[in-house]
């Protein structure tokens, strides 16, 4: 029985692992991303397409002659898998079936947290100075306003980025600070309602908005930045694990979007412990030098 219990409760977590990967995971949706329950081993490269590339010239066709076909691979980023990351625990029959839902639910969450913020600070690395040129805005957040998303805008405008492929990925305090700037707070701008009553922005001036307080300094005071999806590219996949294994468990964890992380379950009747592993396998690819557009506050 009191394996079934710690099963039954163990499944909590697990689920609320993946809950709070893929929420503290957001900032990546403004990059070229793929997931997939597909099956993949670190160093195996996966092929993403990204949006704003230098596409091949338009060519005139001629009459009675072959068409000239462009290459494809121009306008796509080749990732290698690297070594993946991965949360675990390992509690007891009685310290699990002691737990309410509501402590097994938030140390789920916790867990799935801490394995976001790690990858995150690891995809997000390579936004730096070197790699993608002067900051677009510098400045504290008390000086951060809807005009500086407008200069920003101006920006991209200017590096030609697909309008429908824009993203505002900020640290808090900025974020924050867009929702005291007045004009937003009216109810006839963008988004006024939902600033005041629900303070979200959900976009402005044709940036769609993430909060997220887990975007690494990079040791250059690194508070955001926005994103046309073509500067940095990142792919997931499930790790399985080799035939002949002996876990109780060993599954893919999918959420609606296709993150899927992998779950490994195993027993120990000596301990009376159960034992559980959470691991993500991923790669990332640096892009176009005009393809992110970074803040920092100094």
């Amino acid at each position: 029985m009191a394996n079934s219990i710690t099963g039954v409760n163990d499944d909590i977590i697990s689920s609320s692992v993946l809950s709070g990967f893929i929420a503290g995971i957001t900032p990546i949706m403004s990059l070229a991303s793929d997931f997939s329950a597909d099956a993949a081993k670190p160093g195996d490269k996966i092929s993403v397409l990204r949006d704003n590339t230098a596409i091949d010239a338009a060519l005139d066709k001629t009459t009675h002659t072959a068409y000239t076909i462009q290459d494809a691979d121009s306008d796509s980023f080749e990732i290698s898998l690297a070594q993946p990351k991965y949360v675990s625990w390992g509690l007891d029959d009685t310290e699990i079936a002691n737990s309410s839902v509501v402590n097994l639910e938030l140390y789920g969450r916790r867990k799935g947290n801490k394995l976001a913020s790690t990858i995150l600070a690891d995809i997000l690395s390579p936004v730096t100075a070197a790699n993608f040129g002067a900051a677009a805005f510098t400045g504290a957040a008390s000086t951060f306003d809807a005009d500086d998303v407008a200069d920003i805008k101006s920006a991209a405008d200017a590096a030609n980025w697909d309008d429908e492929s824009r993203y505002l990925v900020l640290s808090p305090t900025y974020y924050n600070a867009l929702l005291k700037d007045a004009g937003i707070q009216s109810a006839d701008s963008f988004g006024g309602l939902e600033a005041i009553r629900e303070g979200k922005i959900p976009t402005l001036f044709g940036f769609r908005l993430i909060m997220s307080n887990l975007i690494p300094a990079n040791a250059e005071n690194l508070v955001g930045f926005a994103s046309s999806g073509s500067g940095l590219a990142t792919a997931f996949r499930y790790l399985q694990p080799q035939e002949g294994n002996t876990y109780n468990r060993a599954e893919r964890l999918s959420d609606p979007s296709g993150m899927t992380l992998g779950l490994r379950d195993w027993y120990s009747n000596d301990t009376g412990v159960r034992n559980r592993v959470v691991e993500a396998v991923y790669g990332k690819q640096v892009g176009l030098a005009t393809g992110i557009l970074r803040m920092v506050s100094a």
